[in-house]
């Protein structure tokens, strides 16, 4: 267990306060953050507050999910310029997030513990009593790690120069916002290591759940990379290298860089894009190995999915992907270039590795695990406020007059006072003359 990771047997039995909200930002759709939302209300039995659900996202049955904000973002005349545009990239849509969060739902001031998942979640102004708990995946990354590489992509220097000056105050103000938070908790030693280095704090890790029915059912002859279709997820890098090779590559997935992946697959018979799959724990369990080279990775849910399912991971060697590649024996690590890859995937041998290894590796992202940690950290949050509350100082009135009587008990105090009063009827008399 690392410095600052919680103990998931200690913490199997920790009660949790009853009075526990989760606060997140909004639910675009169903990605890692929202998974990570729901499972967190499953845990601690607690409701979402969020700004916005948009049209067409499946929520559980299971979950209580208040959206605060809703009409403002999808309807009339507000939603063409809200929307959630170029994956959470649109300013006007950020910017209003973080305004409805500094006072949410008006419900929200009467929990003990807010836990906060996602980034913009941590704008909430608190009451006095109130303690945070903030899970934020990561630091904004256009503003701390990803920010050279989000600013190449404008090569106008005008535009260039706004951008720098409008990250710079979204910088100062995300900064501010930490002052509200009581304690930080990260999904890997990785975003750790960024809020201590962008934040001056320190953070508990907890993993984020593995759901799903994960197994290995056999090889079939295909590699398989799946996960949304960014620039950052460098599903454009994969196929590329394929197309050198003799392997089949199988893509999963879909976003905004699906048409061009289709386009580029189209010309090689062992490449195929699949789109979207509903039912992606057949598709994995039918891989000859899975193949994923996000750039800096925070934690990597596709990696510990692989690894659930007792799969072979060729991940690239950066981010926190390249800690879940144990010692080659649960997979292959590759640099992000194409001969690099390349060369990981004609060394591999499915033969070197084994299901039964790689699942016990992977044990540290079982659910229980995730639940007993999210537990520990919320009720040690709420314990240090109620120690914070029950150890407050009197007022320094009381003080004073406690001390004048304890002084009074003993005579030669009594006699010093009487000398003091001495002195200052004498002075007084001077001064009145």
């Amino acid at each position: 267990m690392t410095d600052g990771e919680t103990d998931p047997d200690a913490a199997a039995d920790v009660p949790v306060p009853v009075d526990v909200a989760i606060l997140h930002d909004r639910f675009p759709g169903i990605g890692g953050g929202e998974e990570f939302a729901i499972e967190a209300a499953r845990v601690l039995d607690a409701p979402i507050y969020t700004t916005y659900v948009a049209e067409g996202t499946e929520l559980p049955d299971d979950v209580e999910v208040i959206p605060f904000e809703q009409a403002k973002y999808t309807s009339l005349p507000w939603r063409p310029f809200l929307e959630w545009k170029n994956e959470g990239m649109n300013p006007l849509e950020t910017l209003n997030v973080a305004l409805d969060m500094t006072d949410a739902h008006e419900d929200l001031a009467e929990y003990d513990v807010i836990l906060e998942s996602a980034p913009l979640s941590k704008y909430y102004v608190p009451d006095v009593g109130q303690r945070i708990v903030h899970y934020p995946h990561s630091p904004p990354r256009w503003l701390y790690d990803l920010y050279r590489d989000r600013l190449s992509a404008f090569d106008r220097p005008f535009v260039e120069t706004g951008l720098k000056a409008y990250a710079k105050a979204w910088r100062a103000l995300d900064k501010e916002a930490n002052d509200y938070v009581d304690r930080f908790v990260a999904n890997s030693e990785l975003v750790r290591d960024r809020i201590r280095r962008f934040y001056d704090r320190d953070a508990a890790v907890v993993y984020p759940p593995v759901t799903g029915d994960w197994r290995n059912e056999g090889d079939d002859g295909y590699f398989l990379t799946w996960s949304r279709l960014a620039p950052e997820k460098r599903i454009d890098l994969i196929a590329k290298a394929f197309a050198g090779l003799d392997e089949r590559l199988v893509i999963a997935g879909d976003g905004e860089q699906r048409d061009r992946l289709e386009a580029f697959a189209a010309n090689y018979d062992n490449i195929e894009v699949r789109g979207y799959v509903e039912d992606i724990e057949s598709l994995v369990a039918r891989a000859t190995a899975v193949v994923y080279a996000p750039k800096q990775e925070d934690f990597g849910l596709v990696g510990a999915e692989t690894m659930m399912a007792g799969k072979p991971l060729l991940g690239v060697n950066e981010g926190f992907t390249r800690y879940q590649v144990k010692g080659d024996r649960t997979g292959l690590v590759f640099e992000p270039t194409v001969e690099s890859l390349r060369r990981a995937v004609r060394r591999f041998d499915p033969d070197d590795f084994d299901p039964v290894e790689i699942r016990e590796e992977a044990r540290r992202y079982e659910y229980d695990r995730f639940a007993a940690g999210l537990r520990r950290v919320v009720a040690e949050t709420a314990a240090a406020g109620a120690g914070a509350a029950a150890t407050e100082p009197e007022p320094a009135v009381e003080t004073e007059r406690e001390s004048e009587s304890e002084r009074a008990d003993d005579p030669r105090d009594a006699d010093q006072r009487r000398s003091a009063g001495r002195g200052e009827e004498r002075a007084e008399g001077v001064t009145d003359r």
